[in-house]
């Protein structure tokens, strides 16, 4: 009931989208006006250092933490337990503190999501927004003894994180937000020609489809490279990017990969960008899997 509810009209609500889209192109606009500076410390909370998307580990912290809390809070409930009444505080405090970089990967991770995915993320950063505001009030209302309002308010900021968290879901399971959308450069094992040489005039990207498979192909220096036309991030057309060298900047979000080796030079991608053997045969440009 709920997953049909997220499908057909919290994905669709106009306000939702639209305000979404703003805020995240606002955000991404003024990264990208920081410079590489400013980049490399949001490249650093994408996790692409990690090969791997950063805010998910660390809602696992929160998310575990507050769960225990709770479980604590029912114990000191039943029996009247200090030690379990401590525990609950400490883990609430431990949850509510690593909110904090929770919070700023997502908003990192916000900045670049795909528009149909706005609309969700937006409503997922809101409500986690409120379930750390009651875990705020549940601390700061334990500290003044009063632990009736402190367990009240943990369990409503369990509520509104447990929303939260199923919206995270939906937006990977369902909007594909922050899996790898390039295919493995996994085949073919044989070379396979792709477009006769003259057709790749020196740095004018071109997109080959063959078999369902996209190849972007790219001359630079007279050396021909090879790699997915998709990026990783959220399927974008590289060969409709940015070529500076033998990079790539994204059209979409602007995750820069290195043409040689795929590394993914800036986020948000944290995944690499599958890279291609290429050679010039008989006047045919060929491409195959890189020989391990």
């Amino acid at each position: 009931m709920l997953a049909e509810y997220v499908k057909q009209d919290l994905d669709e609500v106009p306000v939702l989208q639209k305000q979404g889209k703003q805020l995240a192109q606002v955000v991404h606009k003024a990264v990208l006006k920081g410079g590489e500076p400013t980049r490399s410390v949001v490249d650093l909370l994408h996790g692409a250092w990690l090969g791997h998307p950063l805010h998910p580990i660390l809602t696992d912290i929160v998310i575990g933490s507050w769960i225990l809390a709770a479980l604590c809070d029912l114990l000191s409930l039943n029996n009247n337990s200090a030690e379990a009444e401590k525990a609950a505080d400490n883990l609430i405090t431990i949850g509510t503190m690593a909110a904090v970089p929770t919070a700023i990967t997502g908003l990192a991770d916000y900045s670049t999501i795909p528009n149909p995915a706005a609309g969700t993320a937006l409503t997922h950063a809101l409500v986690n927004d409120i379930s750390i505001s009651c875990y705020v009030a549940s601390m700061q209302a334990r500290k003044r003894g009063d632990r009736g309002k402190g367990i009240f308010w943990s369990m409503l900021g369990f509520g509104a994180v447990t929303l939260g968290a199923y919206l995270g879901g939906h937006l990977v399971y369902g909007k594909k937000v922050g899996v790898n959308h390039s295919e493995t450069a996994s085949e073919p094992e044989n070379w396979l020609p792709l477009m006769s040489e003259a057709e790749l005039p020196e740095h004018e990207p071109k997109r080959v489809e063959v078999e369902g498979k996209a190849w972007l192909l790219y001359r630079h220096n007279n050396h021909v490279y090879a790699a997915s036309a998709v990026c990783p991030h959220a399927a974008g057309p590289l060969e409709e990017g940015q070529f500076r060298g033998r990079t790539v900047q994204c059209p979409w979000h602007d995750s820069v990969f290195d043409l040689h080796n795929g590394k993914n030079i800036h986020g948000p991608s944290t995944y690499k960008l599958p890279i291609y053997e290429a050679r010039i045969q008989n006047g045919q440009i060929e491409v195959r899997a890189p020989m391990e």
